[in-house]
């Protein structure tokens, strides 16, 4: 199999839209409910936290240089105790991929197409992401690198639209929510999307440069756009309505009106998310396919790709039953879930690394 590679800026725009993917979405309703007019500083702290973390990441693959998490496990653990942390981190992949699929789902079934079965929104993104993961990493950064322009600029409109709603009352009393409210808030915030991050790791032996730049600015920016769209969400929609809204964002661009003759133009803000589920889909789903493939040494994706397609139609079918019970998971274990896979077993892996090239070390000394 040629060794593909990608470039820093690529990495960059991979990072960015994966840690943003689902999230500036589903996100911003929560963070105001737990904080009010103050949910603007959960992300910057969940963001804060995240780049403490981004570290630990960085020292790992410094550790091991050119070498994806899956071998990354298998150097430090050996066939047997790595193989099974590798099988952990690629169930945990496949498992993203799923609460990704889900999402969508959820979203169009909720809001856009209520008769549609579910399982054919799940198809079609999974046929389409899993013609993208068979083409390779190449091709997912290259898509990448074609989209994001078009996203960032519906973004911007959308935000420059939006100042005629503006209401600076709406964030009256300013910081009336204590330290300890905006820590718990934020926990499920650096679960997920921040934690999640972690597949990233297996992109490592494809990224020619920048690979530290590219982690931290995408970690910064990420925390940027999920900071803006809270804060901006707050002055539009103020803190009692976007309580009680799943997407609140699309409810922005919903209500949108242009030279008071536009109107609808939230099929812009639909494809955007699209967009940026089948990038966070396509890498989750690729970073699967990819340890299943280091792991039993198969060269060919097509042979893994095909038939975790299914796998993860299915998961997603059966990972939960509605929305509120996907909510009341996310708040109570996704923290506790993703420390196990984005920070536990990284700090183990670097100092099984730290302690073998030691003793290494000595050995070739005496």
């Amino acid at each position: 199999m040629i060794k593909e590679r990608i470039s820093g800026w690529q990495f960059f725009l991979l990072t960015l839209n994966y840690a943003v993917g689902t999230a500036l979405f589903v996100r911003p309703g929560g963070m105001i409910s737990a904080a009010k007019q103050d949910g603007w500083m959960i992300p910057l702290f969940s963001g804060g936290f995240a780049l403490i973390v981004v570290f630990l990441w960085i020292a790992l693959a410094k550790a091991n240089p050119e070498s994806s998490l899956v071998q990354i496990c298998l150097k430090a653990g050996g066939k047997t105790v790595g193989g099974l942390f590798a099988l952990l981190y690629i169930w945990y992949f496949v498992q993203t991929s799923s609460w990704v699929t889900r999402n969508l789902g959820d979203f169009m079934k909720t809001i856009l197409m209520h008769n549609t079965p579910i399982s054919v929104f799940h198809i079609m993104i999974l046929a389409v992401a899993g013609y993208a993961v068979i083409k390779g990493i190449e091709t997912i950064a290259r898509i990448s690198e074609f989209l994001t322009p078009f996203i960032v600029f519906v973004l911007i409109v959308i935000y420059l639209l939006t100042l005629t709603e503006w209401n600076w009352m709406r964030f009256e009393p300013p910081f009336q929510a204590k330290a300890m409210e905006i820590v718990e808030a934020s926990l499920p915030i650096i679960g997920f999307p921040f934690l999640e991050c972690i597949a990233l790791l297996m992109l490592v032996p494809n990224v020619t440069s920048g690979l530290k730049s590219g982690l931290l600015l995408g970690f910064i920016t990420a925390t940027s756009l999920l900071t803006g769209i809270v804060f901006i969400t707050i002055g539009v929609l103020g803190v009692t309505r976007t309580s009680h809204f799943m997407y609140p964002l699309y409810i922005i661009v919903q209500e949108l009106q242009v030279a008071e003759f536009i109107e609808h133009v939230e099929s812009t803000i639909v494809i955007v998310w699209l967009i940026w589920i089948f990038l966070k889909l396509c890498i989750a789903y690729y970073c699967a396919v990819a340890g299943i493939c280091e792991l039993f040494q198969v060269k060919d994706r097509t042979w893994i790709t095909v038939p975790l397609l299914l796998l993860i139609a299915g998961l997603a079918l059966t990972i939960h039953e509605n929305v509120v019970e996907n909510v009341n998971w996310d708040k109570e274990y996704i923290f506790k879930y993703s420390c196990l896979y984005g920070i536990i077993v990284p700090a183990l892996l670097l100092l099984v690394t730290r302690w073998r090239k030691k003793h290494k070390g000595k050995g070739e000394t005496s």
